[in-house]
């Protein structure tokens, strides 16, 4: 079946459309563009302006947009994801001691506290206080340490460059200026709760330091010796300090043979061998430092403790404390020598040992410190002999080496102080004749810290193990 299309001689309506489209006549384009532009320039003058906000948020006064000062952002920074701060927060910020993110919220914020700040530094508030510049100030000039020989002048050029990259070195510091200080004011027992503050802050941040095991580096270890030796000569100046004296004295030498064995040498301090040690006292008197007849005395005396000695440790200090008594009536030289093997009994002994040698029960040990407080007030002279020589000046602590002595004394068994007699008689005769020369306070000496850090110290410091059997320092 085929299907034919026959064509009509009529017109469809599409065809009828198409040709009206053809025929039909086109705007101007330029005419429509130019009619468009002047439609939307009308809009835009048409705009109603915006009353100018002075209490919109900062970046929307930055952005110079309208802020619609929603609380607690505005939509701006909501949209944006961006903090919304009014000007009213200003005041919140100084309260709060919070520090404004632009140069521009620092002087706004400084304007309104009243207190002209900088814009580098912004609202940062300082942790210290102004009896800490004082004490700082202090220790620059009259309390720095003069050990180790050599290092002097060290301690007022190069150890205050790193306290503010060491809590433990500053507090150190400040420790010891603030004991120092408080030995040559009137007013000095107020400083003493601030002195026991730094010296625990010091012993803290020395704990963490110390903690660090290999990872510390030859800086690290040189500012570790710095803190030691600043807490060793505040030890000093404590009314009962002494223990905590042989403790930093211990963490001095075991410091300086870390850095000896592993950097050979030490970058900010000198670091005397032993034979160098003999040319220091090369330099001292060649004359006895005391009487010959008081001599024998006293190593008769000390002989009488030798059958109690019970470990190893009592008997290298028994024999270190004889030698150096031995050596005081032959030279200043010999003395100073044989001084310092007293303190390396310390720092060689063994960890256990040495907890074991300074507990407070250890009746013999502390019988045995007795004769080093001799020594050390015999030795006065020979020290003011050391200070002239390096240019340094020392404060006379015989007031606190009494106050030593009369502590131990009170702390021994009858059958004990029956030992001690003629050195304590010594002492106590140095006491009276400073007493009646120039007089003595007995408010000036600080608390026991001992106590409150006595774990710290004893783990941190000496190597011992702590719970756990972590080993802080081989």
């Amino acid at each position: 079946m085929e299907i034919q299309v026959k064509a009509k001689t009529g017109t469809s309506p599409l065809s009828s459309d198409l040709e009206a489209s053809n025929t039909a006549e086109l705007p101007d384009r330029r005419k429509l563009q130019s009619g468009e532009q002047g439609k939307t320039m009308t809009n835009q003058r048409q705009k109603r302006p915006h009353t100018k906000s002075r209490w919109g948020c900062y970046n929307c006064r930055a952005r110079r947009v309208k802020c619609q000062e929603t609380k607690p952002a505005c939509e701006n920074c909501m949209y944006r994801d961006m903090e919304c701060v009014y000007p009213s927060k200003v005041r919140e910020w100084v309260g709060a001691g919070k520090q404004p993110t632009s140069r521009r919220d620092a002087f706004v914020a400084s304007s309104q506290s009243g207190k002209l700040v900088s814009p580098s530094q912004g609202l940062a508030v300082s942790p210290f206080s102004g009896d800490d510049l004082r004490f700082f100030h202090h220790f620059l000039l009259f309390a720095r340490p003069h050990l180790p020989f050599g290092s002097e002048e060290t301690w007022a050029t190069e150890v205050p460059k790193y306290a503010h990259q060491y809590p433990h070195l500053m507090h150190a510091m400040l420790a010891l200026g603030a004991t120092h200080y408080s030995l040559v004011s009137s007013n000095g027992s107020e400083f003493s709760s601030t002195a026991i503050i730094h010296r625990g802050k010091a012993l803290k941040a020395l704990s963490a330091a110390i903690g660090k095991g290999p990872e510390c580096t030859t800086t690290d270890m040189d500012i570790i010796l710095a803190t030691c030796y600043a807490l060793v000569f505040q030890a000093y100046h404590m009314r009962d300090g002494l223990v905590d004296f042989a403790i930093m004295v211990r963490g001095c030498g075991v410091i300086t043979n870390c850095i000896m064995d592993k950097y050979k040498t030490s970058q900010l301090f000198h670091l005397q061998t032993a034979d160098e040690a003999v040319e220091i006292a090369l330099g001292l008197a060649n004359e006895p430092v005391s009487s010959p007849l008081l001599v024998d005395s006293l190593l008769a005396a000390i002989d009488r403790l030798q059958p109690l000695l019970q470990s190893t440790i009592h008997h290298r200090f028994f024999r270190a404390l004889r030698e150096t008594l031995a050596a005081l009536a032959v030279s200043n030289r010999t003395s100073f020598i044989n001084l310092t093997r007293i303190y390396a009994v310390w720092y060689e002994a063994e960890n256990r040992e040495f907890l074991m040698f300074i507990a407070p029960a250890n009746h013999v040990s502390r019988a045995l410190f007795i004769y080093f407080l001799v020594i050390e007030l015999v030795m006065q002279p020979v020290y003011v002999g050391l200070h002239e020589r390096s240019g340094t000046t020392s404060l006379t602590t015989d007031p606190v080496v009494y106050q030593w002595a009369d502590a131990i004394y009170r702390e021994l068994p009858s059958s004990i102080r029956e030992l001690i007699e003629l050195p304590m008689q010594i002492i106590a005769a140095g006491e009276n004749t400073t007493r009646s020369s120039r007089g003595t306070r007995s408010d000036y000496a600080l608390p026991n810290v001992h106590a409150q850090f006595f774990d710290l110290e004893t783990l941190a410091w000496l190597g011992c193990p702590v719970p756990g059997g972590v080993q802080v320092l081989e």
